[in-house]
């Protein structure tokens, strides 16, 4: 049996090697083949591209295919698995994806093909949630602001928000989306005394001391709110323009997670007229925005460049965090981790 990992700028072929090694102990031959981009820049448009397009968008290299064409297993995180990579690797049994999106990967071809598909959820969680209370805290408290001022030989003391710049105990936040990433951001926020409001329509068991509500009751009684949900049909505008117009006027909105689950151009809006005190925003419509896009240009929202789950520690410990659920196909069993487990039955038996 062989394995074959599709290194990147992010996770380099190293990471791979050492992080499935435990798969040699079981028999499989794990080699890697390097993705050969220039520069970061590239990568992000490919990644926009096919988060916008599927997987068929970007054609696989054909060094790739090559490298790939006798695997049983691939491993790869943003490097597509088209049908033509799949068609071309007559042995795959398992794809293997080094994060939660599988957008890069053609599931439905592999699955009707009786390919497994695996994904890493929840694989920067930790980088996200600590990212998130970052930013909250410092959108809320003129931190860069601050920066940006001093950076710039001014001592600056007044800000938009000056008045009711807020200290955290006693505060509400709420969290909506109470996925890995959400339960982790209010782990977090236990700490600074705040109250906890949550919203998922999917969670029947919500953590001890989040509150379940409304998603209007959230947007209302809010100081903060903060959005964890997958990018999808289902999420997009999740938090429109009516749902914004209902936080309080020194209410801040953070999205750390996909520009789409929220109307960006209400929440401009809303920050411009000063309906809301500001936001904190990791994600745009348009990536990069350049510096004369409208939410750039004002003076109550701190902005970041997509970077809320770029930890090295996320991105160099996914494939331990793979390769732990995976080797339990060698045993039979299923993982949490599969995406199409409705084949997993058949696809098992033809694994080994």
């Amino acid at each position: 049996m062989k394995l074959v990992g599709i290194g990147d700028l992010f996770i380099p072929n190293k990471y791979i090697l050492s992080g499935f090694k435990q798969f040699e102990e079981l028999g499989v031959e794990v080699c890697t083949v390097d993705w050969k981009l220039k520069d970061f820049e590239e990568l992000q448009n490919i990644n926009l591209l096919v988060e916008h397009s599927g997987s068929e968008a970007y054609e696989v290299p054909e060094y790739i295919i090559d490298a790939c064409k006798d695997a049983d297993i691939i491993i790869t995180e943003f490097c597509t698995v088209t049908k033509k990579l799949i068609d071309a690797c007559t042995k795959l049994k398992v794809i293997g994806v080094l994060r939660a999106g599988c957008e890069n990967i053609n599931v439905e071809y592999a699955t009707s093909k009786g390919i497994m598909v695996f994904n890493t959820p929840g694989r920067n969680a930790d980088a996200v949630a600590d990212f998130t209370i970052g930013v909250l805290i410092s959108e809320s408290r003129n931190i860069a602001r601050g920066h940006f001022g001093l950076k710039n030989g001014e001592w600056v003391r007044t800000y938009s928000n000056s008045g009711h710049i807020p200290d955290l105990p006693g505060k509400t936040v709420g969290v909506i989306g109470l996925g890995e990433i959400g339960q982790k951001v209010a782990k977090r926020l236990v700490g600074f005394d705040v109250n906890l409001l949550g919203y998922d329509p999917f969670v029947n068991n919500p953590p001890y001391g989040i509150k379940m509500v409304s998603l209007e009751e959230l947007m209302e009684q809010s100081d903060f709110v903060t959005i964890h949900v997958r990018a999808m049909k289902e999420t997009e505008n999740l938090v429109n323009k009516e749902l914004i117009q209902k936080m309080k006027q020194t209410a801040y909105f953070i999205n750390t997670s996909r520009s789409s689950v929220a109307d960006e151009n209400a929440i401009y809006e809303a920050l411009k007229n000063k309906k809301i005190a500001g936001a904190a925003l990791d994600v745009f419509d348009v990536e990069p925005p350049g510096k004369e896009y409208p939410l750039v240009k004002l003076d109550n929202v701190t902005i970041t460049p997509h970077m809320a789950g770029g930890s090295n520690d996320a991105f160099f410990n996914s494939p331990k965090k793979l390769a732990l659920e995976m080797v339990k196909l060698f045993e039979g069993q299923n993982s949490k981790y599969m995406v199409n487990k409705q084949i997993f039955e058949s696809a098992v038996k033809n694994f080994k």
